[in-house]
Parts: structure tokens; sequence; C-alpha cells
């Protein structure tokens, strides 16, 4: 009953020969120790996420929303009618982009009716003619693009185009996004 009885003769050492080679596809000699289980879990953690805090959180979340909305904003806005449509846009002069200024001075107007009662009559009328005026260009523009359209561009819809057209119409220009690509007057 040799069994759970300890040797006390030495068993000769095997010589060291070369290492055996792992088996087609079975595991490798480990070159290190396992790790504890708490270094396995910062390890993991580190490999999932940082950790931040909730300033850092949310710049982050800023900062990945907004190049989300510009890749978007870019494949949407990367069609060949909208991009001749923002050159046919912005290489012509718009009364719409003199929009809000204008009524920004005719409501600023509007605050001498104590003083001058006649100017609030006067701004109001100047304000109705000058809407009609941007209504009347946005029209203008709209043909002018739709022959444009059809020389370059036969089998294009133009679903969509018209809002998109006013809208660009009546932005001003250094706010407008995407920026221009043509000045006032140039070809595009």
């Amino acid at each position: 009953m040799a069994l759970f009885r300890r040797r006390t003769e030495a068993a000769p050492e095997p010589e060291q020969s070369e290492p055996n080679p792992s088996p087609a596809g079975g595991p490798a000699k480990k070159d290190r120790p396992t790790p504890t289980r708490k270094e396995a879990e910062a390890a993991r953690r580190q490999r999932v996420g940082r950790n931040l805090n909730s300033k850092e959180a949310k710049r982050e979340a800023t900062r990945r929303s907004r190049e989300d909305r510009l890749r978007a904003m870019n494949e949407r806005e990367a069609t060949p009618e909208k991009v001749l449509l923002r050159d046919y846009v912005d290489s012509r002069f718009n009364i719409g982009e003199f929009v809000l200024p204008a009524l920004v001075v005719i409501l600023a107007l509007t605050f001498l009716n104590t003083v001058f009662p006649f100017v609030t009559y006067i701004t109001t009328v100047l304000m109705y003619v000058f809407l009609l005026v941007a209504v009347i260009d946005v029209f203008l523009m709209w043909r002018g693009f739709k022959k444009v359209l059809a020389e370059r561009l036969p089998r294009a819809s133009t679903r969509g185009l018209l809002m998109y057209g006013m809208n660009r119409c009546i932005q001003i220009r250094r706010f407008r996004i995407p920026p221009p690509r043509v000045k006032r007057g140039e070809g595009y």
C-alpha cells in the first residue's frame, strides 16, 4: 500500500531534450503566471472603456454626436443635385439672405411707436413688401435652377430641392452649412 506514501528515493531526472512542440492547434506553453482576479478585471475594464467623470463623459458624448451628425449630413449633402443647387444659390445674389437682419431692424423701429406713431405703419408695410420680394426671388431662383438641372442632370429628381434651396437662400451667407464653395457671380 504505497499509494499515499512519500518516496524516499529520488527519481532520476529526465534529460532535457528539445521541448515537445504543442500539437497542432493546441494551447501553447504559458510564459507568465496566471493573473490574479483583480488584475484580470482591471485589464478587462481598461479594454472595455475608460473611466470618465461626468464632465468628460458629456464631452465625449457631445463629440461623438457631432461626428455622427457631420457624417450623416455629409452623406445626405453629397448628392449631385444638392451640390449643384448649393453652387447655384451661392453664385447668385439673394434678397432672402437679408430677411433676418431686415426684420430685426424693422422690429427695432416698431418700438418707436410711442414717439412716432406712423413709423409702425410704415415699418409693417415695409416688412410685408420685403417678404414678398424675397418670395419672388426664391421663385425666380427655382425657375432658373430647374433649367440648369435639366441641362446638367437630365434624369435627376427635384424632390425636396425646393425647400432645400429656399432654406439656403434665406440663410446669411457666412452661416451656411456646408459653407459656400463659389463666390457671388462666379460660375458653378
